[in-house]
């Protein structure tokens, strides 16, 4: 299955890896969860804080389809 996945902030980094497509899009064999999503591109599972899932809240352990949008975002400060 192909699934878009944006990292934000500090997690960006993780998308240049290699394992998204030009269009942010990852293949991965199902069934997975984006817990195996964030595995396979090397994202430390303490460095996240907030999952969205089609744009509604998740977790790590919601399962993926084909075509879902994923978005993870690590702690972020601020003043």
């Amino acid at each position: 299955m192909k699934i878009e996945i944006r990292l934000f902030a500090t997690l960006a980094s993780y998308a240049h890896h290699g394992d998204l497509d030009s269009d942010g899009c990852l293949s991965i064999e199902g069934p997975a969860t984006i817990r195996d999503a964030v595995l396979h591109l090397g994202v430390p599972e303490q460095d996240i804080k907030l999952v969205f899932l089609n744009g509604v809240g998740a977790s790590l352990d919601s399962s993926l389809k084909d075509k879902d949008r994923v978005g993870i975002f690590p702690p972020i400060g601020g003043g």
